[in-house]
């Protein structure tokens, strides 16, 4: 192999390293930010969930409600068995709880209740072993159940030998998760993750190096774009409370320190149309429809146009020689991006409403008049999840 080709796939194999470790550390911002988000009460924990789970990423923790069923055994004294017996069924040892306080128990099922022999020293009361059937329940924080079963078998398995030194002992224990938050009880498909990436060092094969380069920046590429676009359509669908402004610019704030690209800007002008319609129609009633049909043919952001939309006519409608004169009042929430300044933009809002009602009132009578109010310039309220 050439000395240039050698340099080759080393750069390549630089290359695949810095991919690799840039999607890790990308996922690890994301994840930690979106959780602070969601502890800070900005997002909802199922957004929360939602988006990570889409991202291929962890869940955030919850906590989750552990159950097991085993067998608890014990010494206490008794009168007789009927006794020891009658209060198995609803007794719990206070070793229990005083050296596992985060448990919950219950016996579900005596199952042995046997004279310890030896240990008879009291007249009154005599020592027996018992055995039942135990169900515990504990809370642990997790970000899955298999994590919160072990966590569980940790907690308790731990405090099994200073349970024996009280003569209390649990066996058997199989646990399962009771209750916990939706997305960690039914835990949605993630997206899977990309494989991982082959960083052998003794690969001389110039079309695997490659191949493993074009694979890990193809899934740093896949994770910007998934945060994008799941960011983006958070706020364009107003999945976020507050103030669409303040809003937006933790959305940015959000995607900036990620290292992904600021929204895109627009300016918002405010385009008044009073116009005055003369349409044939039987009555002023028909005559209020067809205008109002017309007006409302001028569209906003369902039919790709970068404004939104409404209006209203006046209560007056005058008949004028087999027609009906309508006044008809309309505003237009324009936004307008890639504008150099505030005049460009009032201008060029202004020539697309022109050219809007020039196309829906052609062939009717109308005289127009349009102002324009420049509102501001800022993070973009017309936003599209594919393209922006």
């Amino acid at each position: 192999m050439t000395a240039d080709a050698w340099a080759r796939i080393r750069d390549l194999r630089a290359e695949t390293i810095a991919a690799v470790e840039q999607r890790d550390l990308l996922a690890a911002e994301a994840r930690r930010a979106l959780i602070a988000a969601w502890e800070t009460n900005l997002i909802c924990r199922t957004g929360c969930a939602e988006a990570l789970t889409a991202w291929g990423l962890e869940p955030p923790p919850g906590e989750l409600t552990m159950s097991a069923d085993g067998r608890m055994s014990y010494a206490r004294m008794h009168t007789d068995e009927d006794e020891a017996r009658q209060e198995a069924g609803h007794h719990v040892p206070d070793e229990l709880y005083r050296l596992l306080p985060e448990a919950d128990a219950w016996p579900t099922q005596v199952v042995e209740v046997a004279l310890i022999p030896g240990e008879d020293d009291y007249p009154e009361v005599h020592p027996y072993q018992i055995t039942v059937q135990v169900h515990l329940r504990v809370r642990v924080t997790a970000t899955s159940q298999a994590a919160a079963i072990t966590s569980a078998e940790a907690m308790v398995n731990a405090r099994l030998p200073k349970l024996a030194d009280a003569d209390v002992t649990l066996t058997g224990l199989t646990w399962q998760v009771y209750d916990g938050p939706d997305d960690l009880i039914n835990t949605a498909d993630a997206e899977p993750r990309p494989a991982a990436v082959s960083l052998t060092r003794a690969s001389d094969n110039l079309a695997a190096v490659t191949a493993a380069r074009d694979a890990a920046t193809g899934a740093l590429a896949d994770l910007r774009r998934k945060i994008r676009h799941r960011a983006v359509t958070a706020l364009a669908y107003e999945e976020i409370g507050g103030e669409y402004e303040e809003t937006a610019e933790r959305v940015e704030r959000f995607l900036l320190d990620l290292g992904l690209d600021r929204l895109p800007r627009a300016y918002s002008i405010t385009v008044t149309v009073e116009v005055t319609l003369r349409v044939p129609a039987a009555t002023a009633g028909e005559a209020y429809g067809r205008v109002r049909d017309l007006m409302q043919s001028t569209g906003g952001p369902g039919e790709g146009r970068p404004w939104s939309a409404h209006g209203r006519g006046t209560a007056d409608i005058g008949e004028v020689g087999g027609s009906w004169r309508v006044f008809w009042r309309h505003a237009y929430d324009v936004r307008l991006r890639d504008q150099p300044d505030r005049a460009t933009a009032a201008t060029a809002a202004e020539a697309l409403i022109r050219g809007e009602l020039d196309r829906a009132l052609a062939g009717v009578e109308h005289h127009t008049v349009l102002t324009c109010a420049v509102e501001g310039y800022g993070i973009d309220e017309l936003l599209a999840p594919d393209t922006d």
